[in-house]
């Protein structure tokens, strides 16, 4: 309903009418709303404009979002008593004819009221922003910084310079004439793309924009037909040829402004946009770092070196390329001390190689005096910078990230190995991985301005159809797996001769199987090629006469199957064997997820099945909420209470870290934190010998400054995952593979008396053989708007099933399926039995009509080139993140919550974004519904520095409510595990006072370590050497300064901030691995072959680590000696085990 408005005062703004109104339909009674949660009432004030922002005509429009609270309203303002002042001025209301538009009405109902404050600050920024005309710009120049010597400042070298003079700068960089050019090229600069920015003068004021990942550019026409401003910029490589070749090693950028008025213009930009520029002195001159000169003698070295050693050659290209030396003083500085380090040691080279790269990136840009002191110190350290040794499921591999302008080389790294590279072991180095990311490696992504695609067909789909060439080789595509496409990476292939075969990536993928029935399906074929290279354990090897291919139950056994017990036992024996405990320390499985020839899926341990059997048709965590899971829930009927309670439990179990050693362990094992370094095993371990963190005696109270910065990490690591994800536990409740009811399989089979599940019921088991089955209701969950009530059952079924949830196979539709398109090949459900999160309302599960699956014109077979295209068309329509995201914004904006009509079809578009890597059909983002007002909810906000408080509203739903419930506190702020140790005397704290009685005993002639172990010494410089790489390597930003901590290694996590937490899950998913394996050699080096050594041995490995354990104690200041030092004792007290020497 409109009402008018009359009597304002004339320098007021709509703002202060709003707040004015606010202040009463927000406090009154009348308006305050009736149901629990309902949100504060909504409206819309206009004012008439004599003059834009300066002067009104003393008269508006009030907006309300129906004609009802609009009646109320003018009851109340009728009231003698009643009133509304603003500014001063009582305002004065009365109808207005006519209703307005349905959509501002509808908008009105269902979104928040936003704090006008906000909406004033952001309105007012944006008109400052918009109001500047753009600044002309008289030459572009991208170079890269250098010092000329080790005190010298940094200069610029310009490489390149755009010829055509004519640009203009507003917070994008636009070149060309609209005069006399039809095409404009932008370059687009993000604020937080800037590391620093400075200016100066040299006769004409310029502009120095040190960047951390090369700009955006973009090409679009300067006069559009139709004035549509949707896809009229297309992305770009570069700007010029002259452009393309420096561009892969070269991105920093240099603006020289027309005039000194342009330059305070600039200046006032930057303050409106809050990004600092500060005036610095930066000579600048064309110094060819680049010259084609260089990059020809440089290209023909590294030909040379690679048929010597291609991982020398890599290393070398990867110092070029992430920018640590330019080709000049390579050339002309380092060629010579490289190939004498190739010649001398030529074992050894690429790792010092590695190294060094890692150490120029602390100092660089440097200049060659300085880079050249760095090599030699590395050359020096060389036998310190041996590789940790690999376990058989894993091998090194390196890795390429394209990006539009570069190719960044890193690597090698751990990675778990696949079929097909255990095929080829020991020719490794001819396989690497290449990710497909945007500049700042994150994935790509565009506004509704631009055009990708034909850049993503030329660019990653060239990389992909041409393949690329890399220090004298060339790589070809082979194939990706389905983890890997969602990451956007994939396998690339150096052809090679094994004995008398030219092994190449078509005779790879010919090896793999043929797939005459899907070969017309594009997505579908190269799917199943992507399961050889799944990352897998080899476990063992089975006969096909043993396998028996049974029909499917109906659509309830999509991928799932069973094996006898003995071939269980097999297969645990054989993944027991990679481990270092020998599986003593896990439960061994039900259930296991396999390839197998074509099939991927769940295979149970069904006792009924005699020998060595497998069966196929084509251990528990507990689960946790999120954020769709809560929003769907609470539109469900469950109260926000419930929520806050379980996280009030969750924040509280994490802040009590520091309560004792027992709860240290709890919170590490709950969350999966500091398994690399074996730091639960070690608590637990210091529990049984009496140590506690308060304890009552000193002789037991077990703390110092390092342990005390570990569990802060873990803490925050606990609370920013509650609070950025909402990742709380939930009690009662498990996480588990669904299998099918195999009763009906054995009643088709003759079988008499077997017990089936009857519709509407499954079987979960939460312990073997130990107390009753569960035979309340529970909730079943998997993702968007998928929940399941259900009774369950407790009768026994043909599977020994501790940790498995069975599925029904009854009636025509499985209930697998109706969690959002679940199978049983290997998909994971939530089993919910807290009774407060039981929702009250049933929706049935919607049902999405089959897409179909996308096949080749005239059914012709699918070649290489269609996997490539589809991969490109994969990148460019990879929207599931994208739409579930969307989901939760407008569930939250609208009042309707996710029955919101805009959810709905989200939550369709969501189920066919599922399918696409199998079917090849795109989700058109086009029809994706929008966002109903521009802000988008508190709880968005991404882990940035400071998220500007004006793209936000505080959110009402129990999101809102428990984000804001959690401040998150700097874990940095506590001392440095390098601050100044207490004075103590070796061996003399309380861990080694309760131990040394133990290693005394097990050690003739016991005497305490003097700290004089070379080899202790020389182990140490090793770990602290690939620490350090760690560090360095694995940190979300290319920035230098920036650097995890001993700290974060240890626990195994990484804090900064992050806009895309998928990211730094991936990275963290890499450290971890890299970690444990450093950790392991490490071990071994200590004690090799703990298992099956002989009692001397045995005590030679402790009398080793107990000197370990003496020397990170001496050396605790020092960075890895306090995570060297928990290696150390993890050994002491395996040793100790095996010795019995603990149970005394």
């Amino acid at each position: 309903m409109n009402i008018s408005i009359w009597d304002v005062n004339f320098r007021s703004n709509h703002w202060d009418v709003k707040k004015a109104i606010a202040s009463v339909v927000h406090n009154e009674d009348e308006f305050k709303p009736s149901k629990y949660g309902a949100r504060r009432l909504n409206f819309k004030v206009e004012l008439n404009w004599v003059q834009e922002y300066v002067r009104n005509d003393g008269t508006g429009t009030l907006t309300l979002p129906s004609r009802e609270v609009g009646e109320v309203f003018l009851k109340w303002i009728q009231k003698g008593t009643n009133h509304i002042q603003a500014s001063g001025r009582r305002l004065r209301f009365g109808r207005i004819a006519g209703a307005p538009p349905r959509v501002l009405a509808d908008i009105l109902d269902k979104t928040p009221f936003l704090d006008p404050d906000i909406e004033e600050q952001r309105e007012r920024q944006k008109r400052e922003l918009d109001g500047v005309p753009p600044l002309l710009v008289d030459q572009i120049q991208i170079g890269t910084f250098y010092r000329a010597s080790p005190s010298a400042s940094r200069d610029f070298s310009v490489e390149w310079e755009y010829p055509k003079p004519l640009a203009m700068l507003w917070f994008e960089l636009q070149i060309g004439n609209s005069l006399t050019d039809k095409t404009a090229l932008n370059i687009v600069i993000k604020l937080s793309n800037i590391r620093k920015l400075g200016y100066n003068f040299n006769g004409k004021p310029f502009l120095c924009f040190d960047l951390l990942t090369p700009a955006v550019f973009e090409k679009s026409d300067f006069f559009r037909s139709g004035g549509d401003y949707k896809k009229f910029r297309q992305r770009i490589g570069s700007l010029h040829p002259g452009h393309t070749r420096i561009s892969p090693y070269c991105h920093h950028m240099r603006i020289v402004l027309n005039g000194h008025n342009d330059l305070d213009v600039f200046l006032k930009l930057c303050a409106a946009a809050n990004q600092p520029c500060v005036k610095a002195l930066i000579d600048a001159s064309a110094r060819c770092f680049f010259s084609q000169k260089y990059m020809h003698n440089v290209s023909k070295w590294l030909v040379t070196l690679e048929k010597l050693d291609w991982r020398v050659a890599f290393q070398i290209e990867a110092i070029l390329r992430n920018g640590f030396l330019h080709m000049a003083d390579l050339w002309t500085h380092f060629r010579q001390p490289i190939d004498a380090l190739c010649r001398e040691h030529a074992d050894d080279a690429s790792e010092v190689l590695r190294c060094f790269s890692q150490a120029l990136q602390l100092i660089a840009p440097a200049d060659h005096q300085t880079a050249l002191t760095c090599f030699r110190q590395m050359l020096s350290q060389r036998a310190l910078v041996t590789r940790p040794s690999l376990p058989s499921r894993m091998f090194y591999c390196h890795h390429v990230c394209v990006t539009p302008t570069k190719l960044l080389l890193e690597g090698p790294f751990a990675t778990q190995t696949n079929r097909v590279i255990r095929k080829w072991q020991g020719y490794e180095d001819n396989f690497i991985r290449v990710d497909l990311r945007d500049e700042d490696r994150l994935k790509y992504s565009w506004d509704s301005e631009t055009d990708g695609e034909s850049f993503l067909e030329n660019r990653v789909g060239g990389i992909l159809k041409n393949g690329f060439e890399l220090v004298g080789r060339r790589f070809e595509f082979l194939a990706y797996s389905s983890s890997a496409l969602r990451e956007h990476a994939v396998w690339f292939l150096h052809p090679f001769w094994h004995g008398n075969e030219w092994v190449n990536a078509d005779y790879i993928r010919a090896s793999i199987g043929t797939f005459e029935e899907i070969i017309h399906q594009p997505s579908k074929y190269a799917a199943r090629i992507a399961q050889a290279f799944t990352a897998t354990d080899t476990s063992v090897r089975i006969h096909t006469e043993k396998v028996e291919s049974i029909e499917d139950l109906g659509n309830h056994t999509d991928g799932v199957g069973t094996i006898s017990k003995e071939l269980g036992d097999q297969i645990w024996t054989k993944l027991c064997d990679a481990r270092r405990d020998h599986g003593t320390d896990v439960v061994q499985p039900s259930a296991y997820q396999i390839r197998y020839l074509g099939y991927k899926g769940v295979i149970g341990v069904d006792e009924q099945l005699v020998g060595i059997k497998m069966r196929l048709r084509g251990i528990p965590r507990i689960s946790y909420l999120n954020r769709s899971l809560i929003m769907v829930l609470e539109d469900r009927g469950v109260k926000m209470d419930s929520f806050m309670d379980l996280q009030n439990m969750a924040v509280a179990d994490a802040r009590t870290i520091d309560d004792s050693l027992v709860q240290f362990k709890r919170v590490l094992k709950t969350h999966g934190l500091g398994t690399g370094h074996r730091l639960g095993f070690i608590i637990e371990e210091l529990m049984k010998l009496g140590l506690d963190l308060k304890a009552c005696s000193p002789e037991r109270r077990l703390d110092n400054l390092f342990l005390g910065r570990v569990r802060r990490f873990a803490m925050t690591h606990v609370l920013r995952d509650i609070k950025h994800g909402a990742r709380i536990p939930i009690p009662q409740s498990w996480l588990l593979v669904g299998v099918a009811d195999e009763g009906p399989a054995y009643v088709a089979a003759g079988y008499e008396n077997v017990y089936t599940l009857p519709q509407g019921k499954i079987y979960v088991q939460r312990v073997r053989a130990i107390g009753k089955p569960p035979d309340n209701q529970l909730c079943l969950f998997r993702h968007l708007k998928n929940v399941v009530v259900l009774p369950s059952t407790g009768m026994n079924t043909c599977y020994n099933a501790p940790f498995m949830d069975i599925h029904f196979f009854a009636g025509d539709r499985s209930l697998a399926s109706g969690l959002s398109g679940g199978d049983l090949d290997g998909d994971q459900y939530s089993i919910i039995f807290h009774p407060s999160l039981l929702p009250t309302e049933h929706v049935s599960p919607a049902l999405y009509e089959a897409g179909g699956i996308l096949a080749n014109e005239d059914e012709r077979p699918s070649t290489v080139d269609d996997i490539c295209n589809f991969i490109v068309e994969y990148i460019h329509s990879d929207v599931l993140g994208l739409l579930s995201d969307r989901h939760l914004v407008i569930a939250d904006q609208s009042k309707d919550g996710t029955r919101d009509k805009r959810c709905m079809k989200l939550a369709e578009l969501c189920s066919q974004a599922v399918d696409y890597p199998k079917n090849g059909i795109p989700v058109d983002i086009r029809k994706s519904p929008h966002f109903l007002i521009p802000y988008k909810p508190d709880w968005h906000a991404a882990e940035v520095a400071s998220p500007r408080r004006i793209d936000y509203y505080e959110s009402q739903r129990a999101l809102g409510y428990l984000y804001r419930a959690i401040e998150l506190e700097d874990p940095t702020a506590l001392p440095s595990q390098n601050a100044p140790q207490s004075s103590q005397a070796p061996l003399t704290d309380v861990i080694s006072a309760v131990l040394k009685p133990l290693v005394r005993k097990q050690l003739e002639n016991y005497t305490d370590p003097d700290g004089s172990f070379p080899d202790i010494n020389r182990l140490f410089q090793l770990y602290v050497t690939e620490l350090t790489y760690i560090r360095q390597t694995y940190t979300l930003s290319r920035t230098q300064d920036v650097l995890l901590t001993e700290e974060e290694l240890v626990v195994g996590t990484i804090l900064a901030k992050c806009s895309q937490r998928r990211w730094r899950k991936e990275r963290m998913h890499a450290m971890r691995t890299h970690v444990q394996v450093l950790v392991q050699s490490t071990q071994r080096e200590l004690v090799d072959g703990l298992e099956n050594a002989s009692p001397e041995n045995i005590r030679i490995g402790l009398l080793k680590a107990w000197a370990a354990w003496d020397f990170s104690l001496r050396h605790g200041a020092e960075f890895g000696a306090n995570s060297f030092g928990l290696i150390a004792l993890g050994v002491v007290f395996d040793c100790l085990i095996k010795l019995g020497g603990m149970s005394a």
